[in-house]
């Protein structure tokens, strides 16, 4: 990762895709999926707190990546984040708080560890 990110965590890689950048988002309940009114997601990482966030498949295909705080590489999100051909970052400990609006940057070049990482200026902890 290059010297204008600041690293704040790390978590296990559901599959490599190389260096994924985009803008944090967190969905905590199927609220936050519904209350979505046609934004753009392409550029979105969303991070959510649960392994079993299958609240996320309605717009699953439309995000960048996923980035939760639970799970396994056998849960329903990373069956789903697989299906859908989106970077899924499983079990990440995150050191430092990451708010909605983040540029961030995830490293998913080696095959078991994921690095997040936050622009830096960005991190809100």
């Amino acid at each position: 990762m290059s010297g204008d990110l600041n690293e704040v965590g790390t978590g296990v890689n559901l599959f490599t895709a190389g260096e994924v950048r985009g803008t944090a988002r967190w969905f905590n309940d199927t609220a936050d999926v519904l209350s979505i009114d046609d934004d753009d997601l392409e550029d979105t990482i969303a991070f959510v707190s649960k392994g079993g966030m299958t609240f996320l498949s309605p717009i699953l295909p439309d995000l960048r990546a996923i980035v939760c705080t639970a799970g396994s590489r056998e849960s329903h999100l990373a069956i789903l984040s697989r299906e859908s051909d989106v970077p899924c970052v499983l079990a990440a400990e995150l050191t430092g708080t990451i708010a909605d609006g983040d540029t961030v940057v995830l490293d998913l070049s080696d095959t078991e560890t994921a690095r997040v990482a936050v622009a830096a200026g960005a991190v809100t902890a």
